[in-house]
């Protein structure tokens, strides 16, 4: 007659190599199951116990168990013997593009802070008479310096945690614990990085959209909000000037020809617009209902979109799309950045690091971090359309 898996385990154990795997693995076999145990002593017969020595004394009858157990079910009940399978892949429902780390250029940076020079004047040639005294034109010089701040994301996976997992792991296509939390701790540096590319804010605490995390201003770098606007009088050069401010009005064809035309006439180039996607919506709509045709472009990795004028036009996740409400910033109300990648960069003195923490206790811990900040040269050549209904 068939015996069941749990009475096989006490028949006892396999030492033939060819299920040196399932051996190994331990034939998936229930939790608790006999493989290997001796009885001896006095007034006992030594004798080996154990799951395969089993299945070796009664390979007809555990192999009628097997194909009885395998089909035979009630509804609702997973067979014993057939393993869960899990799929490897681990879904990040909170996924958010950050298209601005890559756009804009990342440049090498010497020093704890980021210095540069502008010049803000050029005094005008002149036109003179024939052998007349020649007096030098000055022009003037400004030094900006910004200092680099520090991001980071610190991960830590248990080892009871890895040995947990290592039989999975050994039988192929499961996810590795340290490198998921690895590749997760990437993501949150990279989503804070685009965030503070957007919205940082040197001056006063802000909150970062992803989590709604707070972010302390003294270890933030300004933003290209802050840059343009020149909001929180960092000094920078920024200028409520280089801001449209639409106090919960909708927006329109010509809001965004304005904005493109005031980089241009201070001197910018703009060649990247940066909006959210309940105005990126909507300005599909406005360029079908004026133009008759959405044209589109392509940037980088191959993605097409939408491009007014010849400028391509983004939509990030990290900019608000709620309706303004008289007194709206990015952070909490539509807007649109109209830039000049020209003239910004992110100055890196060192970029995403990996580094293991001393082992204090039984897990792994590490830390990633990047040294860091945002420059924009000259913010002029920018706008920025905020508040929009």
């Amino acid at each position: 007659m068939a015996i069941e898996i749990g009475k096989a385990g006490s028949q006892g154990f396999l030492e033939n190599p060819e299920f040196g795997e399932a051996q190994r693995l331990f034939g998936g076999a229930p939790n608790g199951t006999i493989i290997k145990r001796w009885s001896w002593g006095e007034g006992l017969v030594n004798k080996e116990y154990g799951l395969v020595k089993g299945i070796q004394e009664h390979p007809k009858e555990f192999s009628k168990a097997l194909y009885s157990t395998l089909n035979t079910y009630s509804a609702g009940t997973l067979p014993v013997l057939i393993p869960v399978y899990i799929d490897p892949e681990v879904v990040d429902l909170t996924r958010r593009a950050t298209p601005l780390v890559e756009l804009i250029p990342r440049v090498t940076n010497y020093g704890n802070y980021a210095s540069y020079n502008q010049i803000t004047k050029i005094t005008s040639a002149q036109a003179i008479t024939e052998d007349a005294a020649l007096t030098e034109q000055n022009d003037t010089y400004n030094r900006e310096t910004i200092p680099i701040k520090i991001l980071a994301s610190v991960g830590r996976v248990t080892e009871f945690m890895l040995e947990a997992s290592r039989p999975y792991l050994s039988s192929g296509g499961y996810v590795d614990a340290l490198s998921l939390d690895v590749r997760a701790k990437t993501l949150a540096l990279r989503r804070l990085e685009e965030a503070m590319i957007l919205l940082g804010d040197a001056s006063s605490d802000w909150t970062e959209p992803v989590n709604s995390t707070s972010i302390t201003a003294a270890n933030s770098y300004n933003g290209l909000y802050e840059l343009i606007s020149n909001a929180n009088s960092n000094g920078f050069g920024g200028s409520s000037d280089y801001v449209t401010d639409k106090v919960a009005a909708s927006l329109t064809i010509a809001d965004i020809r304005t904005g493109i035309r005031t980089c241009r006439t201070a001197g910018g180039e703009p060649n990247l617009i940066v909006t959210d996607y309940a105005t990126y919506d909507a300005i599909k709509g406005l360029i079908q209902d004026q133009l008759r045709y959405v044209s589109t472009q392509s940037i980088a990795w191959g993605i097409t979109t939408l491009s007014f004028e010849g400028i391509p036009i983004i939509a990030s996740r990290f900019l608000s799309t709620s309706a303004g409400g008289g007194s709206g910033v990015p952070q909490d109300a539509k807007s649109m950045f109209i830039l000049d990648t020209n003239v910004i960069e992110m100055r890196v003195l060192r970029d995403v690091t990996y580094e293991e923490l001393a082992q204090t206790n039984l897990s792994k811990k590490f830390v990633l971090s990047v040294f860091e900040a945002l420059v924009n040269k000259a913010p002029q050549f920018n706008h920025v359309i905020v508040d929009i209904l």
